[in-house]
């Protein structure tokens, strides 16, 4: 009779600790689809390993539904609070994720599980927390400011306006270039020498420069970002002596020229 009451007792300390062990952990109310109406989260101060675990994030885009609870344990690890032993169908982590330049971002992790033990809900807390765990977007780079020199005995023939087949070869492959490089802005200058008169050097360099516009913009590149001017022969750079005209004239090619400048930043550019 003792013996029978002995194991009668013990059946019953077993049985309460199952359910003890059973409810240990149970933070939600989780239906037989594994879902839970009002999901709760753990305090992390509850938790055995407060300081939680960094994720392998690899691993945590498998998570699938449908997982079972090995399958998740290869994938994640040990749960992180006393979720007890049977009949469990909550599991909670405390991931930590890196980012540069800034504290470990700390996420609540929570699978919910149906009646036959596969895994069907994942939640974070706070629910946007894997677009905070993302790496910053890098900042876009400015496009890098661009001069070109085009020589304008190379662009364009003696005292002319009109594009040379080298000048439109020069200026196919700038097209391209600018359009890779997309600014925000480009100033086209057009130059002459001092022979001529001064009204005739301004409006010369002027119709040099349209014409280089004119080309990139049939090229592709937007015609609104480009500015153009002429400045006739103000901005010299050749150092030419008084010598005869034809002399004089190759001398002064460097002055014969169209300057490309292009920049990101509009502002700094018209200053």
């Amino acid at each position: 009779m003792n013996i029978r009451k002995f194991q009668t007792t013990r059946f019953f300390a077993l049985g309460c600790i199952s359910l003890m062990l059973a409810a240990c952990g149970s933070y939600s109310t989780v239906d037989g689809q594994g879902h839970s109406a009002e999901p709760k989260f753990p305090s992390i101060s509850d938790s055995y390993r407060p300081q939680g675990s960094y994720v392998n994030l690899e691993n945590l885009a498998k998570v699938r539904p449908g997982m079972d609870k090995a399958q998740l344990y290869e994938m994640l690890g040990t749960p992180h609070f006393h979720e007890g032993m049977f009949g469990v169908h909550e599991w909670d982590y405390i991931l930590r994720f890196r980012r540069d330049g800034q504290d470990d971002l700390v996420c609540q992790y929570k699978v919910l599980f149906d009646k036959d033990m596969q895994a069907q809900s994942f939640l974070f807390s706070p629910a946007d927390c894997l677009e905070q765990a993302k790496p910053a977007a890098p900042a876009p780079q400015p496009a890098q400011a661009t001069r070109v020199t085009l020589s304008g005995d190379a662009t364009f023939a003696f005292d002319s306006d009109r594009l040379s087949a080298e000048g439109r070869a020069s200026l196919a492959r700038l097209a391209t270039q600018l359009m890779q490089q997309q600014p925000a802005h480009i100033a086209i200058t057009g130059h002459t020498d001092r022979l001529g008169s001064a009204a005739y050097n301004l409006d010369l360099s002027r119709r040099r420069a349209e014409a280089v516009r004119d080309y990139l913009a049939e090229a592709g590149v937007p015609k609104g970002l480009m500015q153009v001017r002429g400045v006739g022969a103000a901005e010299p750079v050749a150092d030419c002596p008084d010598v005869p005209r034809a002399q004089l004239i190759k001398c002064l090619a460097a002055d014969r020229r169209v300057v490309i400048e292009s920049s990101a930043d509009v502002a700094q550019t018209q200053q």
